[in-house]
């Protein structure tokens, strides 16, 4: 391993345990590779660092979907002290089977579409995906599927995504299906107020024809 490497892997570690704000022996469970596959939005300048952050923990669920489950999700409802439900429980089985799906990478136009929804919803106190069709369109040239994920309410990166990856109270888990679907390979994420849940986060999900190995070459 070169010093480059090697000081860039020990940066990954140490930012994950900064995030999740609890011992490293939970973020060294995790191989360096992964670790530095997931940081698909560490150079996306129009991204803040939250936005970076939930992006990652999203990539982290895909790449390896068991891991996840016995890190961040385990000490999510141990600090939480959520009760099981079928919910979780059904969470808890499917990402026994998640692993290596293709790593989200961020869009700027993905982004825009998200963040102009945030931004809308968040000033007149809006909850849904009014104009979905529409808000989309001018991007489907690029994109031959898109998918959406809201989340409300006060919040913290790993927040977001695990509590769309549990998904309670939607009867189809689209959120979840959203999440985890090896057909998207790339993301916008937006952050913004909301004039009644304090916060809300839009998440534009593209499927966009190339790989990771694209990405990085």
């Amino acid at each position: 391993m070169s010093r480059k490497t090697f000081i860039l892997a020990i940066f990954v570690f140490t930012w994950l345990t900064t995030l999740v704000g609890q011992k490293s022996e939970l973020s060294w469970r995790w191989d360096e590779e992964t670790l530095i596959q997931a940081r698909t939005a560490e150079d996306a300048d129009f991204l803040n660092e939250d936005e970076k952050k939930v992006i990652l923990y999203a990539n982290l669920a895909r790449a390896n979907g068991r891991l996840f489950a016995s890190t961040f999700l385990d000490e999510y409802i141990r600090i939480k002290k959520l009760k099981p439900n079928s919910y979780t429980r059904s969470l808890y089985d499917e990402l026994q089977h998640v692993r290596d799906l293709p790593m989200l990478l961020p869009e700027r136009d993905l982004y825009k579409v998200a963040r102009e929804h945030a931004s809308w919803s968040g000033k007149k106190g809006y909850e849904g995906h009014k104009g979905f069709k529409q808000r989309f369109t001018p991007i489907m040239k690029k994109y031959t599927e898109v998918g959406e994920n809201i989340y409300y309410g006060p919040y913290t990166p790993l927040e977001i995504v695990i509590q769309l990856l549990i998904d309670e109270g939607i009867e189809n888990l689209g959120h979840r299906k959203n999440l985890l679907s090896p057909k998207f390979n790339s993301i916008g994420v937006a952050i913004k107020p909301h004039k009644i849940y304090e916060y809300n986060c839009v998440m534009g999900f593209g499927q966009y024809p190339r790989t990771y190995l694209d990405y990085v070459q």
